[in-house]
């Protein structure tokens, strides 16, 4: 089995893990009936390097619900656009972009560190073309290609339904940390 077929079992796994975990804690949350056909299925990875930085943080624990998921060293970054929404805790406005990176986390010598890249993913918000997912777009990215991980059909149960639990913070669930 090539690296690549590799890389996306591990992301469709990591997608139905963290559903079934979001739909534990979030059974109420109700799916879009429809939405454009392909939308999240043609947003690109931004080059995101020069933004702000938001926060950081590591699930390095068995025990955490989501390390099955989303295990690892986590990085979220925010554009000018949602700077002073992601300060405020929300709203967005449209245009907002955040990126969430995931690398392994590695102990080396006692210090977590950036191990392999596991996947990039982004929230876009347009309020119009992303109407009946709360206005924001969500898709995941294959770390070496940048393909698109999500396609339409699935974006609902693969982001949606574990956002929809914060959807008094506009569906954000980082917080930018000073």
């Amino acid at each position: 089995m090539n690296q690549k077929v590799k890389l996306t079992l591990v992301a469709l796994v990591c997608v139905w893990a963290g559903l079934t975990i979001c739909t534990e804690a979030n059974p109420t949350a109700q799916p879009p009936q429809s939405q454009t056909k392909g939308e999240v299925e043609r947003l690109t990875l931004p080059d995101y390097r020069q933004w702000t930085h938001v926060k950081s943080m590591v699930i390095f624990d068995e025990t955490h619900p989501l390390y099955k998921s989303f295990g690892g060293m986590h990085h979220i970054y925010v554009n000018a656009k949602g700077l002073k929404a992601s300060q405020a805790g929300g709203p967005y406005p449209d245009g907002s972009t955040l990126v969430f990176v995931l690398y392994e986390a590695v102990n080396e010598d006692g210090a977590y560190v950036a191990g392999k890249k596991k996947v990039e993913a982004i929230m876009v918000k347009d309020r119009h073309r992303f109407a009946e997912t709360g206005g924001w777009g969500f898709q995941a990215f294959d770390p070496q290609t940048h393909q698109p991980l999500i396609k339409q059909a699935d974006v609902t149960s693969a982001c949606y339904n574990c956002h929809a639990s914060v959807k008094d913070r506009d569906y954000v669930f980082s917080r930018f940390v000073n």
